[in-house]
């Protein structure tokens, strides 16, 4: 075998395993023929002709995107910051090889875009507290852009929202005022309830001498209970039911 024999034989070689694509399981691969689409293969060995055929391999599994907007103005005048991460992944090959030059930069052009508008459009109390119904309207309206591209959205996550400092101080001081408020209603609406029940005690007292007295016993048992020495100031009705007990003792003394 002459050298020219050889070069050949070594050049056929090369060009032969050059040609070999190897599609992995989460991969589907396009065939372009002189520019023409031609085929689409599925996942595994193929053979594609050097010089003549090229070849695009799409990887079809979920992917992340985060992006964010920064200083964007609320509806309410804030300047906000937030940031997201987008789950999504290409559903159609082909036309996300062919109907955008580059899936991958639209798909994050359209997430900035879309945050920007949605922010803008919404009060920072919005921003703040309805995050859930905002990872909703933005996964929608990207999901609207992106299935024209082949690509299928699956969700969208806030994963945080910068506000400035000094606004973060104001809506503290608001936080705790509200905060507060509520301790002071709640404590309010317990005075009322005990004054009620107070109120239930002094009529079942009022028509029960006996047992009044005997509940003044028991405060007082419970006041000299302590080991320490303690100091007692004894209502008008208490200490004429004592004395009301010393007379009916002395009676009964006496008739014995």
């Amino acid at each position: 075998m002459s050298i020219a024999d050889i070069v050949i034989l070594v050049v056929v070689v090369i060009y032969f395993f050059s040609s070999l694509k190897v599609v992995k399981q989460w991969e589907e691969m396009l065939v372009f023929t002189f520019g023409r689409f031609s085929s689409q293969m599925p996942p595994g060995i193929h053979f594609v002709w050097g010089f003549f055929q090229r070849a695009i391999i799409i990887d079809k599994r979920i992917t992340t995107t985060e992006f964010k907007t920064e200083g964007t103005l609320s509806r309410d005048k804030v300047p906000v910051t937030l940031l997201a991460v987008l789950f999504w992944r290409v559903a159609d090959v082909k036309r996300a090889a062919i109907e955008v030059q580059d899936y991958r930069a639209t798909i994050d052009l359209a997430c900035q875009t879309t945050l920007r508008d949605i922010v803008s459009r919404s009060d920072l109390e919005q921003l703040l507290s309805d995050q859930r119904r905002l990872d909703e309207e933005i996964a929608a309206q990207i999901r609207e852009r992106a299935s024209s591209w082949g690509i299928e959205v699956h969700n969208v996550e806030i994963r945080d929202l910068e506000i400035p400092p000094s606004l973060q101080d104001v809506l503290s001081r608001r936080a705790q005022a509200n905060a507060e408020k509520e301790a002071r209603r709640i404590y309010g609406e317990a005075e009322v309830i005990a004054a009620e029940e107070f109120l239930k005690a002094a009529r079942l007292y009022e028509g029960s001498p006996v047992a009044f007295r005997l509940r003044g016993l028991n405060v007082l048992l419970e006041a000299v209970k302590s080991d320490q020495n303690t100091l007692l100031f004894l209502p008008t009705e208490l200490t004429d039911m004592l004395q009301g007990f010393r007379e009916v003792k002395a009676q009964s003394a006496s008739s014995d």
